[in-house]
């Protein structure tokens, strides 16, 4: 990810103009993702007895090529030219492992080719929490779940609570120059690790308890399973006597191989954050302090999904990402260390009398006549009620081709007569990844009204997409 990891569900429209033919997504499906961007923030402002309180202005470009896969394969380029500006109050605690941000104004103009878009950002979305510990940085909001869209936007690389990290463990002097640990400078920039490659700091100057801190280099690495390379400068100003940064400016030019859910990159972001200090009483009062400053509870990390063209949502784990969203079948991919571990596809069926719902039965001898010669044997059938959704669960193994496959089908209802069906596919080896997520996400499954026109999914083993 470079700045953040913006994906937008909306730039599919875009990819949608290089589509020239009928294509035919079968249960495994298959079309293609897009995108990403953002952001940054940082310090200055007023002590207090629990914390500190400073107001950021973030100043985002990006310009450059993504170069995402169409269908059929072939690896596309796109001109890419993304804009950004935030202003948000922030607090942040006394060990530099959490902080409470309250948005002001988020807004992004992001440009591929002649594609443009201005991503959303939800009110109930603006008051944010970004927690650190030694393995990960994770930012979720406490009134619910983010979508995607949210998320990338405020999900920023060079996240100060991070950079603080990046700082020496010995007393600053001019001259002082120290290395950047991998696993920091990953935190940083966004991506799983760091592999190689260097990134040095130095003090340039201290004068008036004001340093100037610059780190420079250049690393390798790997986001979402694909090799980056990674050229990064830092310049900032740093108060020795309140040990807070002052200035920080980022540029971050980034070359990423294509993958299985993210476009290549080939891009130059330069983030300009401007500290100030909190004018007046800070928005973030003690009350709402003393009940964020906590460890994140279970949860926390999930996303919300409302896809564009179809009527449901559902939460999901951040490791799931949108592949396809079509009116007739919205379906997500679970990626890591770039190789695909499993798929969820979610389809809305036509309404059915409420008096007169699918049997358990019924809905299995469809899975197997649908399967045909990949079915092995059913593993599993369950009936239950989760509030007022009737689900009905059909685990089944089989091949697909040589390799043992799974599927777990789930017959979603409600007393309205609304329906729909959710298959979550993986290998077997893979069993235990998937099975930690399916029937909680199922449990998140709520209806959406469609408009009159809106196609639903008629069968779930072959859908034609026309464009």
């Amino acid at each position: 990810m470079i700045l953040g990891n913006l994906f937008v569900p909306s730039i599919y429209k875009q990819i949608q103009q290089f589509i020239k033919q009928t294509l035919v997504i079968p249960v495994n499906c298959l079309v293609i993702f897009l995108f990403f961007l953002v952001i940054g923030q940082s310090v200055i402002g007023q002590e207090t007895l629990t914390g500190h309180f400073q107001q950021v202005e973030a100043d985002i470009r990006i310009t450059g090529s993504i170069n995402p896969r169409i269908p059929g394969g072939e690896v596309v380029s796109q001109k890419i030219d993304v804009t950004g500006k935030q202003r948000y109050d922030e607090w942040l605690n006394s060990t530099n492992t959490r902080s409470i941000r309250q948005y002001k104004a988020i807004s992004s103009a992001i440009a591929i080719d002649d594609y443009r878009v201005r991503p959303k950002f939800r009110r109930q979305s603006t008051l944010i929490v970004t927690d650190l510990s030694a393995t990960r940085l994770l930012l979720y909001s406490p009134s619910g779940p983010m979508t995607s869209e949210e998320l990338e936007l405020i999900n920023l690389q060079g996240n100060l609570l991070v950079l603080y990290q990046l700082l020496p463990d010995a007393e600053l002097e001019t001259g002082f120059t120290f290395d950047a640990r991998y696993m920091t400078l990953a935190k940083l920039l966004g991506i799983d690790e760091v592999s190689g490659g260097k990134v040095t700091g130095s003090v340039s100057s201290l004068e008036d308890s004001i340093a100037v801190l610059n780190w420079t280099g250049s690393i390798t690495g790997a986001a979402d399973g694909v090799a980056t390379d990674i050229d990064l400068i830092i310049a900032t100003q740093f108060n020795t006597s309140t040990g807070r940064f002052s200035s920080v400016k980022i540029r971050i030019k980034e070359n990423r191989k294509t993958g299985l859910a993210r476009p290549g990159l080939d891009v130059v972001a330069n983030i300009n954050l401007k500290i100030l200090d909190v004018p007046g009483t800070p928005t973030i009062g003690e009350s709402l302090i003393s009940r964020l400053d906590t460890p994140p509870v279970r949860g926390s990390d999930r996303i919300i999904l409302r896809p564009i063209a179809s009527g449901f949502t559902i939460y999901h784990q951040r490791n799931w990402t949108v592949f396809v969203d079509q009116p007739q079948m919205c379906v997500l991919i679970m990626i890591k260390n770039g190789e695909l571990v499993g798929q969820c596809s979610i389809s809305r069926l036509p309404n059915r009398n409420p008096n007169q719902p699918i049997g358990a039965e019924k809905f299995q001898s469809g899975i197997i006549g649908s399967l045909g010669d990949q079915f092995g044997q059913v593993l599993d059938r369950q009936q239950y009620n989760e509030g007022d959704l009737r689900v009905i669960r059909v685990a089944v193994v089989g091949q697909n081709g040589d390799v043992p496959v799974q599927w777990n089908y789930y017959h979603i209802s409600n007393p309205a007569g609304q329906q729909a069906v959710a298959v979550f596919t993986f290998e077997l080896t893979n069993e235990p990844l998937i099975t930690k997520h399916d029937r909680s996400m199922v449990s998140t499954f709520a209806f959406r009204e469609l408009s009159a026109n809106t196609p639903t999914a008629q069968n779930q083993q072959d859908i034609t997409v026309r464009k």
